[in-house]
């Protein structure tokens, strides 16, 4: 559904990655920081990761692994 570096962006996009249980990388300014896994929830404004691990998304990039 989702390719490879896919960035998520909207909150569907979110959605699917939960529904679908798709591994997440999680990114900041270019690097990446966080290989966090499965998507447990989001707000409009955080996403928290089944290993309880929680980002920004104001100051994050989550993208396809």
């Amino acid at each position: 559904m989702y390719p490879r570096n896919q960035i998520l962006k909207t909150t569907a996009d979110f959605d699917n990655a939960i529904l679908f249980s798709l591994k997440i990388e999680v990114w900041q300014d270019g690097r990446i920081i966080d290989y966090a896994g499965v998507i447990e929830s989001h707000t409009n404004d955080s996403v928290t990761f089944m290993n309880e691990s929680k980002f920004l998304k104001a100051v994050c990039e989550f993208k396809v692994r």
